[in-house]
């Protein structure tokens, strides 16, 4: 696509916002300085092919069969191969527009797969539409594999939704994006794809889908999707398949997720311009955490950004945490996050709880599927407006211990909880715990919290503690916030000292 730096996808990033929201010129001039984007919106039709390499050879009818295609398993307990990679093409019936998404799909028998989408995302809403206008007629659908960079990377980007990813693919590129007709359907494929499945979905047939290991390192419950039924398959001559595995990062998902994370910056900056950077961190799984650096004017401005992340784009829809820093602190050092954290955070003052909230249906932390809780936490210098809402604080000096004291504590709360196997307190000014335990019984956190409040209330100010599993390396920072991804964030908020009284337990 003509970048060799991740961060020049910024600049693509600023061309989606300004395709969101199009100003007209100001004058002349401005008319000059935009012509740059005028010549690049030539390239946003697609060139339609009257023949293309993705269609040299074709199957059809009984020639189907999806066990010629090396479609892989990912996991040991995967349930049935998967295909990962591979982009699907849908059409509302009220949409000019084709929309192109990447949703797996399980692989049930020679002609048949699962296609499993969210409830929120482009090819679930045709559907929906299309049921609604077409009660009871076969969905076209199609897939294809291999496609070049620009067009995968337009299904995953948050174009408006009257633009394709088509077009908004032929920006990328510089070039118009080629497409042929699928042989069975309207839809257009990708000219220089590898392999297409082309098929439709009955709106009423369904079958179960997973557990499969998933992109959270863990492996998904058992849900219900459409079925996709195959009746042509289109290829090269000697095709080659295109598929990936989903886990824990580093991945090649997660790639993926670093470069549309760039894209997400200058969007962002549109609507909130105070915004400085915005970081999904992989091991969030490039959605669940965020960390937005911002330039803050005034009281409470930091929970406005929260607030903003969390409705501007459907994207940040399943975002749990959001985590606000000033422009001084590098958002994706961890390091200084933390200390910032230590300087300026207060739970009882800065924590934002939303509870009911949509949320990934794969996060099995939460006793509801589909439903639970966000968390929001302003790491900003507080004004005197802010300040003067922690009475609790007003006059309070924190404590200050010494490393060797600060050992010398470590010890003694391994003695009085022998199951504790590893603690780490990233600075003594940070009030943080990283524990991780030996847990063999429901409630031994709240004994683990106790015994904490005993240890160390009066050495160290404490405003969080992370209680971890056995297998989580507590000093080492993308472990830890890979495992905050997962959890239920519920009332875990412990009353712990009365100075601290909403002292915060992710456990």
């Amino acid at each position: 696509m003509g970048r060799t730096q991740v961060k020049e996808l910024r600049e693509v990033g600023k061309l989606l916002a300004y395709l969101k929201e199009p100003e007209p010129p100001k004058g002349f001039k401005d008319a000059l300085d935009k012509l740059p984007v005028f010549r690049q919106v030539l390239n946003m039709p697609v060139k339609r092919l009257r023949k293309a390499p993705c269609q040299e050879i074709i199957w059809q009818g009984d020639e189907v069969d999806l066990d010629k295609v090396p479609v892989m398993s990912c996991w040991p307990e995967d349930v049935a191969p998967l295909l990962t990679w591979g982009l699907t093409i849908t059409k509302g019936p009220n949409q000019k527009r084709q929309n192109l998404g990447i949703y797996r799909q399980q692989k049930l028998g020679k002609n048949k797969v699962i296609m499993r989408w969210l409830a929120h995302r482009g090819g679930a809403l045709d559907l929906r539409d299309w049921t609604e206008k077409n009660p009871g007629k076969p969905f076209p659908v199609s897939v294809a594999f291999g496609a070049d960079p620009a067009t995968i990377l337009g299904a995953v980007t948050p174009v408006p939704d009257t633009l394709s990813e088509y077009a908004f693919a032929g920006l990328l590129r510089g070039k118009k994006t080629e497409v042929v007709r699928s042989v069975s359907n309207d839809l257009d494929v990708p000219a220089g794809a590898e392999i297409v499945l082309e098929g439709y979905i009955d709106p009423n047939e369904f079958a179960d889908e997973g557990p499969y290991g998933d992109h959270t390192g863990y492996y998904n419950e058992v849900e219900s999707h459409n079925v996709f039924t195959v009746t042509h398959v289109t290829m090269r001559n000697n095709p080659i398949y295109h598929s990936t595995y989903t886990g824990r990062p580093p991945d090649e998902p997660a790639v993926l997720g670093v470069a549309l994370n760039e894209v997400f910056v200058p969007i962002l900056q549109k609507q909130f311009p105070e915004i400085t950077d915005f970081y999904l961190p992989p091991e969030g799984c490039s959605y669940r955490f965020a960390v937005v650096t911002m330039k803050k004017q005034y009281p409470g401005h930091a929970k406005r950004v929260m607030m903003g992340v969390w409705s501007f784009l459907r994207q940040f829809m399943y975002t749990k945490f959001v985590l606000v820093c000033d422009e001084s602190v590098d958002g994706r050092d961890w390091g200084e996050v933390v200390a910032a954290m230590g300087e300026y955070f207060e739970p009882q003052r800065d924590l934002v709880m939303i509870e009911n909230t949509p949320i990934d249906s794969l996060d099995f932390a939460s006793p509801v599927v589909g439903l639970g809780s966000k968390m929001g936490l302003d790491v900003t210098k507080k004004w005197d407006a802010e300040l003067a809402t922690d009475k609790e604080l007003n006059g309070y000096t924190k404590p200050e211990i010494t490393d060797s004291e600060l050992e010398q504590t470590i010890q003694a709360f391994k003695q009085m909880y022998p199951e504790v196997l590893d603690l780490h307190v990233p600075k003594a000014q940070s009030g943080t715990i990283i524990v991780s335990i030996d847990k063999t019984r429901a409630g031994q956190v709240d004994e683990l919290l106790e015994v904490i409040k005993q240890t160390f209330v009066g050495k160290l100010h404490l405003k969080m503690v992370i209680a971890c599993d056995d297998d989580v390396v507590v000093s080492d920072w993308n472990d830890v916030i890979w495992l905050s991804q997962p959890v239920w964030i519920h009332l875990a908020i412990r009353t712990l000292f009365k100075l601290n009284s909403k002292s915060l337990s992710l456990s």
